[in-house]
Formats: C-alpha cells, sequence, structure tokens
C-alpha cells in the first residue's frame, strides 16, 4: 500500500478499465478522472471527473497519475506536459509477474497479463487482458499490447509500437518504434519504425494517410 493519491487522465472506455484495475489492486486513494468534459463519457464513470488535465498543475506532489488512453502516440504527448510528476504503477491482482522484472513508471497490466522473467517495461506500457510476454523482451516507452497478444522471448517492442488484439510475435522480433501489428498477425520478421503489418505470416500494407 502507498497510501498516495490516484488521478487518472480521461474519461473514455480506457480510462474506465484503468480504474476497474485501481480498484482491484488497491494501495491509492483514487480522486478521479480529468479530461474534456464530454457528457456522454463523464456519465458512465465510476467515479468523478475533476476537471481537465490541467487541474494536476495544481495538485499536491504526492497526487500520482496514470494515462486512460489507448494511444501510445497521445500518452507520449501527455507524459511530456506532465513531466516531472511521479506516475504511479498497477498490476491487477490476476496478473502474473515473474522474477527479475522490472516495471517502468505508468505501467500498466491487465487482468490475466503474464511477463514470465527478465522483462523490462518502460514508461507508460499498457499490456492487455491475457497478453503473454516472454522471457527478456523489452517493450519500451508507451508500447501498447492489446488483448489476447503473445510477446515470445527476447523481443524488443518499440516505442509507441502496438502490437494488436490476438497478435503473435514470435522469438527474437524487434517492432520498431510507432509500428502497429494487426489483429491476429503472426510476426515472424523484424518490422521497421512506423510500418503497419498484417495477417499470416504479417506482410506490410501502405497506412492510412501516408
Amino acid at each position: 500500500m502507498t497510501g498516495d493519491a490516484l488521478v487518472v487522465l480521461g474519461t473514455a472506455g480506457h480510462a474506465r478499465e484503468i480504474i476497474a484495475i485501481a480498484e482491484a489492486a488497491g494501495g491509492y486513494k483514487l480522486l478521479g478522472c480529468l479530461g474534456p468534459r464530454r457528457a456522454a463519457e463523464l456519465a458512465r464513470l465510476p467515479v468523478d471527473w475533476l476537471g481537465p488535465d490541467d487541474w494536476l498543475a495544481d495538485a499536491d506532489a504526492h497526487v500520482r497519475y496514470l494515462l486512460g488512453v489507448g494511444s501510445g502516440t497521445v500518452r507520449a504527448r501527455l507524459d511530456r506536459r506532465l513531466d516531472p510528476r511521479t506516475p504511479a504503477r498497477l498490476v491487477h491482482p490476476a496478473a502474473a509477474v515473474g522474477p527479475a522484472v522490472e516495471l517502468g513508471p505508468g505501467t500498466v497490466l491487465w487482468p490475466g497479463a503474464v511477463l514470465t522473467a527478465d522483462i523490462v517495461t518502460g514508461r507508460h506500457v499498457h499490456v492487455g487482458t491475457n497478453v503473454s510476454v516472454g522471457h527478456d523482451a523489452v517493450l519500451a516507452d508507451f508500447a501498447t499490447l492489446l488483448p489476447g497478444c503473445t510477446v515470445a522471448g527476447s523481443t524488443r517492442i518499440g516505442p509507441g509500437a502496438t502490437v494488436g488484439a490476438g497478435a503473435t510475435v514470435i522469438d527474437g522480433i524487434t517492432v520498431g518504434a510507432g509500428a502497429m501489428v494487426g489483429a491476429g498477425a503472426a510476426v515472424v520478421r523484424d518490422v521497421p519504425d512506423g510500418a503497419v503489418v498484417v495477417g499470416v505470416p504479417a506482410r506490410p500494407i501502405e497506412r492510412h494517410g501516408h
């Protein structure tokens, strides 16, 4: 138990999931959420809406935060604004964390996530429900692993990269910075920075808008 207070930045579904993890894990006094005043989202929040993001600028130093947004790019932008305030870490009680696993500040593990051994996560890494991460993997800052994906041993998931739901990344692969692995893909070759790969085996496609 840390006894520190906690706020979650975000008011949509991703934030609500993190609120549920915080309530299950305990250890923090959950004050509420920050973000835009969108009536439809606020009506579904299980905690108080405290105000816009700049509420945190005047909060006590003991108030920690988590970024309740699914996009690693958006998390990176928000985190730059909030530095040097200290983020929290959250591990759902139904997640499994093995020996010599180092969880970076702001990392959140959803229920059923398994991190086996000698794994390092960066800042604000989100590891979704029933995700498996093998030994000696590195999950860089703002990486996102969506539900049911498998990241095998000795892999590197680059900054801001996303591994889609149900995808598999085999041993020793590097997924580059900002890359996107599509849902259900099987990644058997390194993925370049910014690439989008889909299919079995995964192949690159043109990124929308590029």
